[in-house]
């Protein structure tokens, strides 16, 4: 299996790390999804599954990164798209549970 996406399965296990781990889980997905169209059909299928497992944790990841920065303004600064759903923790989780849970 990929590396990065090694990493950003096992990061997932632990929600409660600092916002400066989340910050870096979210530039790991960057770069995942910069390399995803060489991805096998079950790296695919781990990313999705890992991907739901960030909403599943994304108020407490939320919580931690903004700590340290905020994302509104990391955003526009860095010219995030929405495309990049993973940069958007603080509007994501003021959606409803059934419907977050399939966003990803």
């Amino acid at each position: 299996m990929n590396e990065l996406l090694e990493i950003y399965i096992a990061s997932l296990d632990y929600p409660n790390v600092s916002g400066a781990e989340h910050l870096e889980l979210l530039n790991i997905r960057d770069q995942i999804e910069e390399i995803v169209n060489i991805f096998s059909p079950r790296e695919k299928r781990k990313l999705r599954e890992a991907d739901k497992k960030m909403l599943i944790n994304m108020a407490t990841i939320y919580q931690e990164i903004s700590r340290f920065i905020d994302l509104s303004n990391y955003r526009s600064e860095h010219g995030i798209s929405p495309h990049q759903w993973w940069w958007y923790l603080d509007v994501l989780s003021f959606l409803p549970d059934d419907i977050s849970s399939n966003v990803a």
